[in-house]
């Protein structure tokens, strides 16, 4: 038996990722929350579109890495606070797109700042080879995992 094949679950991709993630996000969330009054998946939503948008739930979701529910949970409370807004799409009536309204865009210039310094305190742990190495090595194994899931 190989030693790879007595690795526990604490070294299998997968948990490390998910470790990793759960981590991640309570230290993003407790910072969205405590300067902005926002919650995550709020959060998320101002920054993809803002960044991306508008959206229709669907590609809002994919875009803010949120299920469905989650994504229109978001938008509708935001909707509610007058940051984001409905709006028929130009190409297909049928389809109802998310905005961000003034306010919105307002918000996303703060969102944004917050998740930058997140990013870079997390990264802040490795040399610039290492962070170069860690992207690419990512890049090869999210291509790896898309071309799995085609499959």
């Amino acid at each position: 038996m190989k030693a790879s094949d007595k690795a526990g679950l604490e070294q299998f991709l997968t948990y490390r990722l998910h470790v990793l993630n759960k981590l991640s996000e309570r230290g993003i969330s407790e910072r969205y929350m405590a300067k902005l009054d926002v919650t995550l998946p709020e959060a998320r939503v101002i920054a993809s579109v803002g960044s991306f948008g508008p959206f229709s739930i669907m590609d809002l979701a994919r875009h803010a890495n949120l299920d469905k529910s989650q994504a229109s949970r978001a938008a509708e409370a935001l909707i509610r606070q007058g940051l984001v807004q409905r709006e028929a799409s130009a190409e297909d009536g049928r389809v109802v797109l998310v905005s961000l309204t003034a306010e919105g865009r307002a918000l996303y210039r703060k969102v944004m700042p917050i998740a930058r310094k997140w990013n870079i305190d997390l990264f802040d742990c490795l040399d610039d080879r290492e962070r170069v190495a860690l992207s690419e090595a990512l890049d090869k194994v999210i291509e790896a995992a898309i071309a799995r899931n085609a499959a």
